[in-house]
C-alpha cells in the first residue's frame, strides 16, 4: 500500500507550523464531519427524476436508431444529444416547479403569520378595552 503522511488528505488537512502550502494569514475553512457530503447526489433536488427521464429517453432514441440500421456514430450522436437535451429540459422544468412549490408554501406561511398577528392584536385590544371598562 502507498505510504501516506499524516494529514495528507486535502479535505481534512489542518495547517502546521512547517507547512509552506498555507501562509499564516490564510484561513482554513472547516469541513463538516462527513467530508463527502458534497458528493451525495441522492439529495440533490430533481437529480433522480432528471436522470431517469434522460437515460430512458436516450436509450429509446438510441434503440430506434439501431433498429433503423443507422451507422454507430450516428446512433451515439443521437443518444448523447437526446440525453443532453432531456437532462437540461427536465432539470429546468423540475427546478421551476420546485421553486413554485416553495414560493406557494412561503406565501401560505406569510399569510398564516399575518392572520395570527391580527388575531393576537385583536385579543390584546379587546383585553385592554375590558381592563379600561372595569377601571
Amino acid at each position: 500500500s502507498p505510504r501516506t503522511m499524516p494529514g495528507s488528505d486535502p479535505l481534512s488537512r489542518q495547517p502546521t507550523g512547517q507547512d509552506t502550502a498555507y501562509a499564516a494569514t490564510r484561513e482554513v475553512i472547516p469541513l463538516s464531519e462527513d467530508s463527502t457530503a458534497w458528493w451525495n447526489l441522492r439529495n440533490a433536488p430533481c437529480f433522480r427524476e432528471t436522470l431517469m427521464w434522460s437515460i430512458g429517453g436516450a436509450s429509446i432514441m438510441g434503440a430506434l436508431q439501431a433498429i433503423r440500421r443507422r451507422p454507430g456514430i450516428h446512433i451515439g450522436n443521437v443518444t448523447v444529444g437526446t440525453f443532453t437535451f432531456l437532462s437540461l429540459t427536465c432539470w429546468g422544468v423540475c427546478r421551476y416547479e420546485t421553486t413554485m412549490r416553495h414560493k406557494a408554501v412561503s406565501d401560505a406561511l406569510v399569510e398564516q403569520n399575518s392572520r395570527q398577528a391580527a388575531i393576537e392584536r385583536a385579543n390584546r385590544e379587546k383585553a385592554a378595552q375590558e381592563k379600561a371598562g372595569k377601571a
